[in-house]
């Protein structure tokens, strides 16, 4: 479903010596499940946008990204814009941010779905049934500072469901709501993976997290790819010392 192969992003500004990412290659199946584990500014979020095709627009991506065997690196915006939502969705990490805080609920989904109304209002309950929130017709109605973190993620996460997408991009996705509700939401998504079939690219620093959510992983240092392989094989037998000390901190 997806490869991605050898890209570099540089950002602007930036020493040339010095990318954000360098030279990263992975493939994810359908229905599949891959994760990015690496410390802050390792550049796992950067490769998530330059698979939206997110990155801002004076950064420089070489390499070639292709989604159902077509080249979408670099791609034109009308392509991408194409595949957002329908066929590749995202999670950000903060829902607070990814929200529009002076918009109700049910408008942010109405532009989504590029239509409101009846048909619009079923569609949007049944998203948010999905994501077992309760009182979906209320919550509709609700601001988003209204809602708590955990719901206010679950919110995120309908919304990025919403269209049907193949390939859902996790990137931190708990590290922004409080520790209660953690668990409940890695329970979603893999529920979700299990119940739509979605490939699953999901992004984090906590080695733990990723163990109960992925089949493969990636592990990043300073823009570059040092692991990769079966998530439990690494896990149980790290091969790079970088790893080893994100695993005790995991566990610690």
């Amino acid at each position: 479903m997806l490869k991605v192969d050898g890209i570099t992003v540089r950002y602007p500004g930036a020493a040339k010596d010095a990318p954000a990412v360098e030279e990263a290659s992975f493939f994810l199946q359908a229905g599949g499940s891959l994760g990015i584990a690496g410390e802050s500014g390792c550049g796992k979020s950067t490769i998530a946008k330059a698979i939206l095709g997110i990155l801002p627009p004076e950064s420089a991506l070489s390499g070639s990204i292709r989604y159902g065997g077509a080249e979408i690196a670099n791609a034109p915006e009308r392509r991408l814009r194409a595949l957002r939502g329908a066929e590749i969705s995202m999670v950000f990490q903060d829902p607070s941010a990814a929200l529009n805080p002076v918009r109700k609920i049910r408008r942010q989904f109405y532009d989504i779905l590029g239509q409101s109304g009846k048909n619009a209002d079923d569609t949007i309950e049944q998203a948010l049934l999905e994501m077992r929130l309760p009182d979906p017709r209320r919550v509709m109605e609700q601001y988003p500072p209204q809602l708590s973190g955990g719901m206010k993620q679950r919110v995120v996460i309908a919304a990025a469901m919403l269209k049907g997408p193949r390939l859902l991009i996790a990137d931190e996705p708990t590290s922004a709501i409080d520790a209660a509700v953690r668990a409940q939401i890695i329970d979603e998504f893999i529920r979700l993976r299990q119940a739509r079939g979605i490939a699953l690219l999901y992004i984090s620093h906590d080695l733990a997290e990723l163990r109960r959510v992925c089949d493969d992983l990636l592990v990043m240092k300073n823009g570059r790819v040092i692991e990769s392989g079966n998530c439990a094989d690494i896990l149980s037998h790290p091969a790079q010392s970088y790893t080893k000390t994100l695993l005790e901190a995991s566990e610690g």
